[in-house]
């Protein structure tokens, strides 16, 4: 049994059933204030060369007349699909999906075709300059494997970010998306490709 998942009592009270991790992000917009720690905290994490992110704001604004404008920001990153486009696409296998619902990608397999870069729909890879694989944001694996939580978590000044086991109801992540149902979204969920990164609406915006 893998030290990531945890044993929960079935239903008719008799031997406990194994249930997988399932790691996902909440990011609260209302108190995101667009000052891209996230984004440099995860450059300075993984060494990553000018020009390119695993991590990024963007900016929504100003909006309103004056004295009434406001400014909305959206950070993005990898979405950690439970359906992964780029995962089916990989030729080689380099893009896979770990018993933790995190995408990852095996360097030693990845020899930069870019498929997964043009399948993935929210633009979140890149073919690295130098060495000409693909990355992309991996959670801060290694920081989660010692029960930390990712880089960009660690370091959102706004405490906009919450990151954890959504398979846990007691976990933070998931208390957070309980106790705010009316503000959830998710970015072209449409597509079916199940996202796990949770976005609350700021409470000036409302959902059409």
């Amino acid at each position: 049994m893998s030290e990531r998942s945890v044993m929960i009592a079935n239903s008719e009270g008799g031997a406990g059933k194994v249930v997988k991790k399932k790691y996902g992000m909440v990011i609260d917009l209302e108190k995101c204030t667009g000052c891209k720690g996230c984004s440099v905290s995860c450059k300075n994490e993984h060494e990553i060369p000018p020009g390119v992110n695993f991590c990024w704001v963007y900016q929504e604004g100003p909006v309103g007349t004056y004295p009434n404008v406001h400014m909305y920001y959206l950070p993005r990153a990898c979405m950690r699909c439970s359906e992964p486009i780029c995962v089916k696409v990989c030729p080689t296998k380099a893009s896979y999906l770990n018993e933790d619902g995190i995408v990852l990608i095996d360097e030693d397999r990845c020899f930069g075709c870019q498929y997964c870069i043009w399948a993935c729909p929210y633009e979140a890879r890149f073919l690295h300059p130098g060495k000409k694989i693909v990355q992309k944001c991996n959670s801060c694996i290694h920081l989660v494997a010692m029960g930390k939580d990712p880089n960009c978590v660690a370091n959102c000044q706004g405490k906009a970010r919450f990151f954890g086991d959504l398979n846990d109801p007691e976990s933070q992540v998931s208390r957070v998306l309980a106790q705010n149902t009316g503000r959830v979204f998710r970015v072209k969920e449409e597509l079916k490709v199940d996202p796990q990164v949770y976005y609350l609406l700021a409470k000036k915006v409302k959902i059409k």
